[in-house]
């Protein structure tokens, strides 16, 4: 027979009975059963000792990556969904361990997001190479080498665009937009943020949607001196 004793806001419990090891938590003080069947009590304590610098910057990190990857949640899905496949994880764990480390520069506590360094795609397929992307009246145009003899199913591949708008915390993208021999493809940008500062990319994702490329960085529109350095958070 096992009792069960509580408090607001936890409970314990008597294994076999009031004679009996206790297990669980009953205010700040724990019990657990060792593999060796040893009864050991602990008090839960307040941690008194402040963080380091570089846990204070581990949080801004953390903090700042979790902000941007969830306004392009749904370009990483697709653009990590092979390697998530392949490390039996999910596409936002695969999207933040390729990116950590480097998605952030500065020195603490004035951090920013390094847009330059951030991959938001990965993958076996060719990059772009010999990319432009250039502002429209609809919103930007992206061009990319092409090869007469491209082969298929190199030619059916399709481009995957995004812009971020940083300081309105949002994005717009295409997953399948035209395919890589067209040579170009159109992002739509609302008439609203077409004169906002936007950073942009491009990447290629297979017509089986089973493998992409590395996405490539395109490059930032409408960035003045005010928002040159952008700090997310200080």
């Amino acid at each position: 027979m096992s009792l069960f004793i509580t408090n607001i806001n936890h409970m314990g419990i008597l294994l076999g009975g009031l004679n009996g090891p206790f297990k669980g938590r009953i205010g700040d003080i724990v019990c657990y059963l060792t593999k060796s069947g040893k009864n050991v009590t602990q008090r839960v304590g307040v941690n008194n000792v402040p963080p380091s610098e570089l846990q204070l910057r581990n949080r801004i990190v953390t903090k700042l990556s979790g902000e941007f990857f969830c306004c392009v949640k749904d370009f990483i899905e697709t653009g990590f969904s092979t390697e998530a496949a392949l490390m039996k994880d999910n596409a936002y764990n695969m999207a933040v361990k390729n990116n950590k480390k480097q998605m952030v520069t500065g020195a603490y506590p004035n951090l920013e997001l390094n847009y330059s360094q951030i991959l938001l795609s990965k993958g076996l397929l060719k990059p772009a190479t010999d990319w432009q992307v250039s502002q429209t009246t609809m919103g930007l145009h992206f061009s990319w080498e092409t090869d007469p003899k491209m082969a298929w199913p190199e030619s059916v591949e399709q481009a995957m665009l995004l812009a971020y708008f940083p300081e309105e915390k949002r994005s717009e993208y295409v997953l399948f937009g035209s395919a890589r021999s067209f040579g170009t493809s159109e992002l739509e940008i609302p008439p609203s943020l077409q004169g906002k500062y936007m950073e942009t990319y491009l990447s290629f994702i297979a017509a089986d949607r089973k493998q992409v490329a590395n996405s490539i960085y395109t490059g930032s529109f409408n960035k003045t001196q005010e928002n040159d350095h952008l700090l997310l958070i200080s």
